[in-house]
């Protein structure tokens, strides 16, 4: 899968030790067997519950042992900015291993489009940095508008409300967020609501118009329709296949 220099794909490993760098980042995601990896002199491996984050330009080796089998997506720098600030190894807790293995279900059968898949993507890697955010060390600025959206994404926010958060003007914490996250506030907030209307369809057993009510949407329809931009498919089809 492409879009917008993104690359999603399977990958197997043998046992002849490679290294080298590439210009952009990396995700290695467990799906079979162990990787054993080499990150800036950094040493640790990639199995069952921990994945890998190569940042753009450090210097890596490789080798596997055993039947092995990766989801490796390649992601542009401007992407995601903050992952060159995540650790290198870092824990699966089950919400994210259950995520990895929809991921791969979804490329295997060829469930989504590549702008379905891009989504996917960034939702991911919001999920490692909720995860793992305080490697990030972020502007306060920053900080305390993520923090409120983190906090009040159930309700309406305004881009005005925000940026009176941040003592920002509004187009300057768009840029120093974009800097910062990789998306602008807006497109976080949605990215939030996606994440925990995920989570719920998944994990409970609220009704689609309880978990819309949730998530910030008073509309049923409307949350359906951002929903399966969002994923490709409805909530219901997705809670279907999560059951």
């Amino acid at each position: 899968m492409a879009a917008s220099g993104v690359n999603l794909h399977l990958r197997s490993y043998d046992n002849e030790g490679k290294q080298h760098t590439h210009g952009h980042h990396q995700l290695v995601l467990p799906l079979l067997g162990k990787l054993s990896l080499s990150v800036d002199k950094t040493e640790g491996a990639v199995a069952r519950n921990r994945a890998a984050v190569i940042p753009s330009g450090r210097d890596h080796g490789y080798c596997a042992t055993e039947v092995n089998q990766f989801l490796v997506a390649d992601l542009p720098e401007a992407l995601a900015p903050a992952l060159d600030r995540l650790p290198f190894f870092v824990d699966l807790d089950p919400a994210l291993l259950h995520y990895v293995q929809f991921l791969h279900s979804q490329l295997v059968n060829g469930a989504g489009s590549s702008h379905t898949e891009h989504q996917m993507l960034l939702l991911l890697i919001q999920l490692l940095q909720e995860r793992h955010g305080d490697k990030l060390n972020l502007d306060r600025r920053v900080s305390a508008a993520k923090q409120f959206i983190d906090d009040n994404f159930h309700r309406k926010i305004t881009a005005a409300e925000l940026a009176s958060v941040a003592h920002l003007s509004i187009r300057q914490l768009n840029e120093l967020f974009r800097v910062q996250i990789g998306m602008t506030p807006h497109h976080y907030l949605t990215e939030v609501r996606m994440q925990e209307s995920w989570r719920l369809l998944a994990q409970s057993d609220l009704d689609i118009q309880r978990i819309a009510d949730c998530v910030g949407y008073r509309s049923l329809s409307a949350f359906s329709d951002r929903f399966s931009r969002h994923f490709g498919k409805s909530p219901s089809h997705f809670r279907r296949k999560s059951k």
